[in-house]
């Protein structure tokens, strides 16, 4: 091997490789993007993600559109890293469930990940502290996280520090919502963990309570905590 051989090849072996990239577009301006951006500065601390954190402010359907077009203006966004986080929010008025179907249907198609709330976002905190399964709405939702068994004062929408109020209670919330969004499957043959045709997701995120959140929490724990033990052994 030459000499300006041997240069380029140490070069190239230590390069770092690149950081996995994570897009999340979230429908809420604040609730959801203040607890994912906890996630955000772990990964920057650690060197190990990057999280890319936008609020539309804007109903699912728009989510998803909006991420369409992100990923196919940005090539290097792989499939498992464009995230669309919004809720059911059960309205009559703008067509919602149509649009909200639509919105499942669209991200399917186009290969984008969701983290899908029925009623609302604040049904992953509540899975903090129990396994809940009854019909609710997003009003219920925080006068149940509000008392005293559960986070002991207000619960406030736009909090940014429910990550760190929750944090020690994720394991039991991972375990509470899988368990939940599996007990939605349309037949007692069906395999918990298969993947599912459109329209059985769609069934499903229809459900009333139903969180697919957990998925994302998982994967942005799988990056950061692998990525993060890689570095320490090296």
């Amino acid at each position: 091997m030459s000499r300006n051989s041997s240069k380029l090849f140490q070069r190239i072996t230590n390069q770092k490789p690149p950081r996995k990239r994570f897009l999340i577009l979230c429908e809420g301006a604040e609730t959801e993007p203040n607890y994912f951006k906890s996630f955000q500065q772990i990964g920057r601390d650690n060197q190990t993600v990057t999280i890319i954190i936008e609020p539309l402010g804007a109903v699912g359907i728009t989510v998803v559109t909006e991420a369409i077009k992100r990923k196919q203006q940005d090539g290097d966004y792989e499939e498992d890293e464009v995230w669309c986080v919004f809720d059911r929010d059960a309205k009559k008025e703008n067509n919602n469930k149509q649009n909200f179907n639509e919105a499942i249907r669209l991200a399917f198609e186009n290969k984008l990940n969701l983290a899908v709330s029925n009623d609302a976002f604040e049904l992953w905190f509540l899975l903090h502290y129990e396994y809940y399964q009854s019909e609710t709405h997003r009003s219920d939702l925080k006068e149940m996280l509000s008392e005293n068994k559960r986070l002991g004062e207000k619960y406030e929408k736009n909090s940014e520090n429910m990550y760190e109020k929750l944090k020690d209670k994720q394991f039991d919330a991972i375990k509470f919502a899988k368990k939940l969004w599996n007990s939605h499957k349309s037949n007692d043959n069906e395999n918990d963990e298969k993947e599912l045709s459109v329209q059985e997701s769609i069934e499903r995120h229809n459900q009333n309570p139903s969180t697919t959140v957990y998925k994302l929490v998982e994967k942005l724990n799988e990056i950061i905590i692998k990525k993060n033990k890689n570095q320490e052994s090296e």
